[in-house]
């Protein structure tokens, strides 16, 4: 079990992170920005998506075994061991890549 402060602190970061996300989806919606706003956003925080998707992606490489060097190892099959690439965050980013639409039934979230 966490901590309280823990716990907050892990919402703090998540609504950060979401709240940034909403923004950049904001300024960045053909409905709610002029042309000059979308290409000045699009400019900036594209290339700070597309890192952040690769450091995840990056953390998230095969072993020589196959295994995924950033999920943390559990117990699978009887034994404590890492978990199988492609891992979750894997699958889940290439989902996403493919069928952006589909995050949102995920998150129980508004269609965009």
């Amino acid at each position: 079990m966490i901590s309280d402060a823990l716990s907050r602190a892990f919402q703090l970061l998540d609504q950060d992170m979401l709240g940034y996300l909403d923004t950049v989806e904001l300024l960045t919606n053909e409905h709610e920005s002029d042309e000059e706003t979308i290409l000045a956003v699009a400019r900036t925080e594209v290339p700070r998506l597309i890192a952040a998707l690769r450091g995840t992606l990056g953390n998230h490489q095969a072993d020589i075994l196959g295994l995924c060097l950033g999920c943390a190892p559990t117990w699978i099959d009887g034994r404590f061991t890492r978990t199988p690439w492609p891992c979750p965050v894997v699958d889940a980013a290439h989902k996403y890549l493919k069928d952006p639409d589909s995050i949102y039934p995920d998150l129980g979230q508004r269609s965009r």
